[in-house]
């Protein structure tokens, strides 16, 4: 999520995107944090990844931003209310969903914030590997362009973890009934079991992945 799009500042004033997207609890995270537009986008970054994590055991489950509730570590709650986040730093929690709870780390910067989750253990959370890059300008006039550098992007880290050439690797989503299925690896035209997740927002892209 980029903090510095205009699209995205002052999104905390908004009392009816507020009301719709929040429980009272998390509004409650937004109103006594002391950058409240980077709280509301960390909780937002939050119930997405465990709405992406979910929905891949799932297909059908909603979407419904009310149904997944962010809970922060007592840790992060303080600290985001004293003034946390000023810099890069991580806040931890999990997310209670319509199935199961979620485990997620989100991590902030001044520029963005970005969210990683899972239903397995903490082992599983440390070994799940993921970048954030900046969007080249010259990437801006390619259709499509956020997909295509994004997918970039993570073919050549996947390529530091398994054999081949970026020609083997190909991302594909799938059609499901409700519309276009979460992102796989196939490799020589084979369906990998690397997970994959592929996200982008105003400047930045973002990718995470477990082998």
């Amino acid at each position: 999520m980029d903090l510095r799009d205009p699209q995205n500042v002052g999104k905390s004033r908004n009392a009816r995107f507020i009301n719709r997207v929040f429980t009272p609890d998390e509004q409650k995270l937004i109103s006594d944090a002391a950058h409240q537009d980077a709280m509301l986008w960390a909780l937002w970054a939050g119930k997405e990844t465990a709405y992406k994590v979910i929905s891949k055991c799932y297909p059908s489950v909603t979407s419904v931003p009310l149904l997944y509730e962010v809970k922060l570590s007592p840790a992060a709650t303080s600290a985001t209310s004293s003034g946390f986040p000023a810099g890069n730093n991580t806040l931890a929690g999990f997310v209670d969903t319509p199935y199961k709870k979620v485990s997620i780390r989100i991590f902030m910067t001044p520029d963005y914030v970005h969210c990683v989750g899972t239903t397995s253990s903490l082992e599983e959370m440390n070994s799940v590997v993921w970048h954030v890059d900046r969007i080249s300008p010259d990437s801006e006039a390619m259709p499509d362009y956020e997909s295509v550098f994004v997918r970039k992007a993570l073919k050549r880290r996947l390529l530091t973890y398994l054999d081949g050439t970026p020609e083997d690797i190909e991302i594909r989503r799938e059609k499901g009934f409700k519309g276009l299925g979460p992102p796989f690896v196939y490799i020589n035209g084979r369906r990998g079991k690397t997970d994959i997740s592929l996200s982008h927002d105003g400047l930045f892209t973002a990718y995470a992945f477990t082998i």
